[in-house]
């Protein structure tokens, strides 16, 4: 995505700490240090789910795929029972 270097972080801690004054700094750092975590494990389990629903995706077209295969073979065993039976009434 995006990097931030040591010296961006630095004069963002300047900045914050002109703005804000040392009494408000903890604060907000500790604050924003929580809303990081929650945005990190809120995109963590965006990932799962969208890993789980690929996963999902890729099962019900292996089964799709199956099905297909089934209806194949069971048209020509279907089709051989038909001649065998056609044989035999002859």
């Amino acid at each position: 995505m995006f990097e931030v270097g040591f010296s961006e972080l630095l004069l963002c801690f300047l900045v914050a700490l002109v703005v804000l004054g040392p009494d408000k700094l903890p604060r907000v750092a500790s604050a924003v240090g929580r809303w990081t975590g929650a945005a990190r494990g809120y995109l963590r389990r965006l990932h799962a789910e969208l890993e789980r629903e690929t996963q999902v995706g890729e099962v019900q077209k292996q089964l799709q795929d199956a099905q297909r295969a089934l209806r194949e073979q069971a048209g020509s065993v279907d089709a051989a029972v038909r001649k065998a039976a056609d044989d035999l009434k002859r």
